[in-house]
């Protein structure tokens, strides 16, 4: 159903009802009769009221705040309106109603008549201002919804060339060595390149395909590092397949090796848990630090686009659905993060 056809309809069960409230507005059954009669003489004023009203007095003068020529026209209006069903009244009606002729002048009921004839007029622009109002609540939420998105986007952009930057780096060293890790490190990067280019733009994948994701990573990085570099990735899932925001808890893994495996640690370590509930996951990432920050509490940590870009992502995907707790000593650097995903 197109719109006009849609808005037609809709004006049209308007006057229905509001044709409906005038004749059956009077509880007696006596005056039925007269109150159809009065109703159809007066319903073509009622209509012609409405839409001057709507579609003149309010856009010419009343939203354009010039309340004295809004005023001076409605009463012009009104009075014209009752004169108009007067003289109707008056040569029409004492033909159809038993009760004799219509007096064409009566100054006892006229200011009631005045605005009696704008009821309709007023409920129309109720709806019509409700209905606009919820129009552009609506428009507002949507654009809402497309600064986030377009925001989201921006952030994974962020962090996607920098992972591969550095993967890609590692694979083209143990390609020039000839390395026979180098085969292991074209599938697994082929994997995450799967991942991050194209499923990772749904909105949500299952926890399982970050955790796959993750080892991957967690692999690559192993070959480059060799046995300097201690990792643990210790995980709980349950048979509950929940979902999450892709490239989320990768990206807590992938600022943990770009801090916390730097050439002036001795010998790095890296402790991942993740434990899966019913209705939300815990995810801890401890790593250790550079001695050159030991120091200093404003790490690059605190400082770079990572940790900032995550916590970012989690205000946007899981407003009020989430808990980040940063832990950190001269030694070492802990994130817990506990995530309600239903």
């Amino acid at each position: 159903m197109n719109f006009n056809k849609k808005m037609t309809l809709e004006h049209i069960a308007f006057w229905v009802i509001v044709f409906l409230f005038y004749v059956f507005a009077s509880t007696s059954s006596e005056l039925f009769k007269q109150s159809v009669e009065t109703t159809l003489l007066k319903f073509p004023l009622l209509i012609i009221a409405a839409y001057v009203f709507n579609m003149w007095q309010v856009p010419v003068y009343l939203r354009q705040k010039k309340y004295l020529a809004f005023g001076v026209s409605m009463i012009f209006m009104a009075m014209l309106f009752v004169f108009l069903f007067r003289v109707m009244g008056y040569y029409y009606l004492d033909k159809f109603c038993s009760d004799g002729p219509y007096p064409l002048i009566s100054f006892v009921d006229f200011p009631l008549y005045m605005f009696s004839f704008h009821f309709p007029a007023l409920l129309m622009y109720f709806l019509k201002t409700n209905k606009e109002q919820e129009q552009e609540r609506e428009k507002i939420h949507q654009l809402e919804k497309e600064k986030i998105a377009t925001e989201l986007k921006y952030l994974k952009a962020q962090l996607n060339p920098h992972f591969l930057f550095n993967t890609l780096n590692n694979l083209y060293s143990y390609v020039i060595t000839q390395s026979p890790k180098a085969p292991d490190m074209v599938l697994q990067l082929s994997e995450i390149l799967d991942y991050i280019l194209y499923r990772s733009q749904h909105p949500s994948v299952l926890i399982t395909e970050e955790v796959h994701t993750i080892e991957n990573y967690i692999a690559l990085e192993q070959i480059k590092y060799g046995k300097r570099l201690q990792v643990t990735f210790e995980k709980k899932l349950s048979e509950n397949r929940l979902s999450i925001a892709p490239l989320l808890l990768l990206s807590v893994v992938e600022n943990a090796f770009k801090h916390g495996v730097r050439n002036t640690i001795v010998k790095p370590k890296i402790k991942i848990e993740l434990v899966q509930f019913d209705s939300h996951i815990e995810f801890n990432v401890w790593n250790t630090k550079p001695e050159t920050e030991h120091n200093d509490k404003a790490t690059a940590y605190n400082n770079g686009i990572g940790l900032t870009n995550i916590q970012r992502q989690l205000d946007l995907i899981y407003p009020d659905k989430h808990t980040l707790e940063i832990d950190e000593t001269d030694l070492f650097f802990n994130l817990k993060l506990i995530l309600n995903i239903r």
